[in-house]
């Protein structure tokens, strides 16, 4: 854990709560001088009237008007409450999360797949998983992308290079990063981001929408008019009614469509309002990484910002909503026809943006998964950037860990395949290291496709497809055995192999169902297949005669292991990984002194 950093964040979460206790004594005055100023409006008149009228109705009008500004007043006030509150939350998460705890952070359960590549096999997902340890995502579309980004781990390395640009970008701003994810804190419910994404995609129709244009000119001037030579006695009778039936008549006519659309963007106007807030944040930003540029080029449309265009669509559905108020809607619809006008505009916005703005939200989202990545990097300083190689195969790691394991126990190892080597063959006792060893290889490398730093000194590596056979699971509902699971998922790699699929590949134990004899054969005539299709990975296995395919394909093939030493009649685990075959072996070991079979 970097003390320097958590230092860091416990410093912004104090800054904040001071920042949140002020705005609560704020608050409270506020409400106080909010409060008076509205009960000594009708005493300051009723006194002050008859000594003077107009200063009497002055100074009435003076508290009716402070009463106005300090309710706004305490909504902005009522409003940095909130954001810093959030703020306070997310260093407080921080903190936590270099603790080791990672509960505060969604753990990506939906995502879990067992026919995926990978991300079964290396606990991408679920309690403690891999996913809530990087999970910084504020909004729902940003876990999907997140989510997507794990889930995919091959890249070209020019694209590579672009994420790790932009993400080290991101993660030197971390003012930026948390100002965008306090924001976004408020735009969390999917439920709402769904109806977003259902009814802005859906057009309106509007019928006869060119005579609609000119009647919303022509009526509502009309009446006004017509009130107003009421008014003043140039004409006595009441004309205007019959543009305010008329105004009615046509509101009746479009009440269906009225009601259909503004059911469907009922309260979505302030969590449009915190989507415009996120965009005008990324609008004004500098970037410099080409990544970044690229992304906040798309938030332009017709010279207009995306921030702007999304505030004048949640200007529309304000003014949709004032209908809500029977009198005022009345009165509206009377003398401006005015749910038929919100419906206008809405169709108008539509027909000019309504393509454009999942592709706003799509950049929201991809930025928010990167901001998840960019919090990993700053959060581990000394972990390095890896090094793409364009060239032929090659992966070459220097003291590498799992990023889930605490420095203090965490035992990093070297490992390399380059030249003309392929298939490195690990063998070792139970418990020793092997299957943590694989899944630190896996998640480093999904780190590194995705242009993230690694847990690692260093890190050369080609881009490649990972693919894993670890951890296979029976299926009773399809009557699949588990010997015949691992068999088609090993069927699955090689028909991938076949088909040019630049695979690398993690297996764990395989045919594990079978007898031994059996076993050993079959293991042996997978990697033949595996060297003669020029595919890279690593076989960890406890079948010794494996290592002998070593000297048969001495330049492809090469063994490795982790060694146990017994000590005082206790074994020892180093979890260092050494070349060569390991010699000791620790089951019936470990059986007779847990007193499970008789010691000799």
């Amino acid at each position: 854990m970097n003390s320097e950093i958590l230092l860091k964040y416990q410093t912004l979460a104090n800054y904040y709560q001071s920042i949140c206790n002020s705005s609560k004594k704020r608050l409270k005055l506020i409400s106080f001088a909010r409060f008076f100023s509205f009960i000594a409006i009708v005493p300051a008149y009723y006194y002050l009237n008859p000594i003077n009228s107009f200063l009497a109705f002055g100074l009435a009008l003076l508290l009716l008007i402070a009463f106005f500004l300090l309710i706004k007043r305490f909504i902005i006030t009522e409003k940095q409450l909130l954001f810093h509150q959030r703020l306070v939350e997310i260093n407080q998460n921080e903190i936590a999360a270099l603790n080791r705890n990672l509960t505060p952070f969604e753990s990506g359960y939906e995502f879990i797949d067992p026919h995926h590549d990978y991300s079964y096999d290396l606990d991408l997902y679920g309690t403690g998983s891999f996913f809530q340890f990087l999970n910084r995502t504020v909004t729902s579309k940003g876990k999907v992308q997140l989510s997507e980004l794990l889930n995919n781990s091959q890249r070209s390395a020019e694209e590579i290079r672009k994420r790790q640009s932009a993400i080290q970008e991101l993660a030197n701003e971390l003012d930026w990063r948390q100002h965008f994810m306090a924001k976004g804190k408020e735009t969390e419910d999917q439920k709402k981001q769904n109806q977003i994404d259902q009814s802005i995609g859906q057009n309106i129709n509007l019928k006869s929408a060119k005579t609609i244009k000119y009647l919303l000119r022509i009526l509502p001037a009309l009446t006004l008019v017509l009130i107003g030579l009421n008014i003043f006695g140039i004409i006595d009778k009441a004309y205007y009614l019959i543009p305010i039936f008329s105004q009615w008549f046509i509101f009746i006519a479009y009440s269906k469509t009225i009601s259909k659309f503004h059911a469907q963007f009922e309260s979505q106007s302030k969590l449009l309002n915190r989507f415009s807030e996120m965009l005008l944040q990324i609008e004004t930003k500098q970037f410099s990484s080409v990544y970044l540029v690229e992304l906040k080029q798309k938030l332009n449309s017709n010279k207009k910002s995306a921030s702007i265009i999304t505030s004048e669509l949640q200007k529309i559905l304000n003014e949709f909503d004032y209908r809500q108020n029977i009198l005022v809607g009345f009165v509206l619809n009377s003398v401006f026809l005015w749910d038929v006008r919100c419906l206008s505009k809405l169709n108008n916005w539509q027909q000019t943006y309504s393509n454009e703005l999942p592709q706003w939200f799509e950049v929201i989202a991809e930025i928010d998964a990167l901001s998840s990545i960019a919090n990993c990097n700053y959060n581990n300083p000394e972990w390095a950037t890896p090094t793409i190689k364009d060239s032929e195969f090659q992966l070459n790691a220097i003291n590498l860990g799992h990023p889930l394991i605490g420095e203090a126990r965490c035992v990093k190892n070297s490992f390399q395949i380059i030249n003309q080597e392929q298939i490195v063959v690990i063998t070792g006792a139970n418990m020793a290291g092997k299957s943590t060893f694989l899944r630190t290889i896996g998640i480093n490398l999904i780190l590194a496709s995705i242009g993230s730093k690694v847990c690692a000194q260093s890190l050369e590596f080609s881009p490649i497809r990972i693919f894993t056979n670890m951890r296979t699971s029976d299926n009773l509902m399809n009557d699949e055995s588990y010997f015949y699971a691992e068999l088609l998922r090993l069927q699955t790699m090689l028909n991938l192999i076949r088909q040019g699929k630049n695979l690398f590949v993690i297996v764990d134990e395989m045919l594990k169902g079978t007898n031994s004899i059996d076993k050993l054969n079959g293991s042996k005539e997978l990697i033949h297949q595996l060297v003669s299709l020029h595919t890279h990975g690593i076989i960890a296995t406890h079948d010794l005669g494996l290592t002998d395919l070593a000297k048969q394909y001495p330049s492809s093939i090469k063994n490795q292991c982790f060694e146990v030493k017994l000590n005082n009649d206790e074994l020892i685990f180093d979890y260092k990984l050494t070349d060569g075959v390991t010699r000791t072996m620790n089951a019936t070991f470990l059986m007779k002194k847990m007193g499970i079979i008789p010691k000799d």
